[in-house]
């Protein structure tokens, strides 16, 4: 008996306090999502803009150097053809039709 009486007060309380608690004590949600938007420009940044040219110069020469210095690489080592008997006096070169 003790413990239905103890549900009971809960429920209760628990009742009068949705009672109290209404929608129409909350803004309209126009309004809130109106002061968000508010609160929301005041805190953003503003973005740089890099008005010097120099600076994107360097950036574009920063971003293609390594592309070149590979294709430098590429076509120079790994594709030299070199003749390893042209320049040496102590062979014959010698062509197969």
């Amino acid at each position: 008996m003790v413990q239905q009486d103890q549900a009971e007060r809960l429920r209760e309380l628990s009742q009068q306090q949705e009672e109290t608690i209404m929608a129409s004590h909350l803004p309209a949600r126009s309004e809130y999502h109106k002061k968000k938007r508010e609160a929301a420009k005041k805190k953003k940044k503003k973005k740089r803009k890099i008005q010097n040219p120099l600076i994107k110069i360097l950036a574009f020469i920063f971003l293609l150097l390594p592309i070149t210095i590979g294709l430098i690489y590429y076509y120079h080592v790994l594709h030299s053809e070199e003749d390893p008997v042209k320049d040496d006096d102590h062979f014959e070169q010698v062509e197969f039709e």
